[in-house]
């Protein structure tokens, strides 16, 4: 009987022996498929931002400015306007324009910009790009000069429609002239950056 005893003991240390091994592996394989899902996880951190290309090369050149009084009507007075701004194109001049009311403007949006589609008696020209209009603000004695370049940049659905409601504010009921800002590209200027198509 004795010995019977021992012979039991052996076989139940082997089976304990068998029985660690197999834990042992199956944890070992576990481990290694937990760092391989981990290996293979892409964090957003590990991917590298790339800014799109607008095509725009940033001009260097000094400001336009500008300073002209502030059309009116009857005795109301709105004071000066200075005007300071950063020129579009790397070659171009400014043009200031002043229209009796009503007025006729012959213009389209054209990529990030509006642009003279016909000669004007005003002496805007085709090609010319259109930069400021003045406007009246929510049917107010209140003038402003909207920025067309920073709309039409933003290229929202509704951007050339922000654009006529500044100019057609111009209706004749707080002045008697409207004044618009133009930029005239010389030759050599980057048109093209600008009159792409809008995506």
């Amino acid at each position: 009987p004795r010995h019977f005893l021992v012979q039991m003991l052996r076989f139940f240390s082997l089976l304990a022996c068998a029985s660690a091994l197999t834990l042992t592996a199956q944890r070992s394989v576990s481990t290694a498929a937990v760092r391989t899902s981990r290996a293979v996880t892409v964090r957003m951190d590990d991917i590298p931002m790339v800014k799109r290309d607008s095509g725009v090369v940033p001009t260097k050149r000094p400001p336009f400015a500008c300073s002209f009084e502030i059309p009116k009507k009857g005795i109301a007075e709105y004071g000066m306007c200075n005007m300071n701004f950063k020129p579009l194109l790397t070659e171009s001049e400014l043009v200031m324009v002043t229209y009796t009311l009503p007025f006729g403007l012959s213009a389209e949006p054209k990529g990030r910009v509006v642009s003279v589609t016909k000669d004007g008696k005003g002496g805007e020209k085709v090609g010319d790009i259109l930069r400021f209009t003045l406007q009246w603000q929510g049917g107010q004695p209140q003038p402003a000069m909207f920025d067309v370049s920073a709309c039409m940049e933003k290229r929202l659905q509704n951007s050339f429609d922000q654009v006529v409601n500044a100019l057609t504010s111009n209706d004749g009921t707080w002045a008697d002239e409207i004044v618009l800002i133009f930029e005239r590209p010389l030759e050599g200027a980057n048109v093209q950056s600008f009159e792409g198509v809008v995506v």
